[in-house]
């Protein structure tokens, strides 16, 4: 069941704005060692789009690459939960 805080996009949860769901954690590590989490919630990219940004920023801004089974959980999370029309994006 998802928290309060997360349904309303309420930054103060433990993982920000980014909606608890199975890969949440993992995201978050990640992808906020140096990014905000709204960034990774206003992206809204298909699965090919997440795996295109994650090896991009592997190849063209020095990011470790995420070892399994980590990556498929952050790449299954992100095409679930912040695809092309963005179902919870924070309002």
């Amino acid at each position: 069941m998802t928290s309060p805080a997360f349904a309303s996009g309420d930054s103060d949860s433990e993982y920000g704005v980014l909606i608890d769901k199975p890969g949440a954690e993992e995201t978050f590590i990640y992808c906020s060692a140096c990014h905000s989490e709204r960034i990774v919630a206003q992206q809204g990219l298909d699965r090919k789009g997440w795996i295109e940004l994650l090896q991009w920023m592997v190849d063209e801004q020095e990011m470790d690459p995420i070892e399994e089974p980590d990556y498929s959980l952050v790449i299954d999370y992100l095409s679930k939960h912040y695809n092309l029309d963005r179902p919870n994006f924070p309002k």
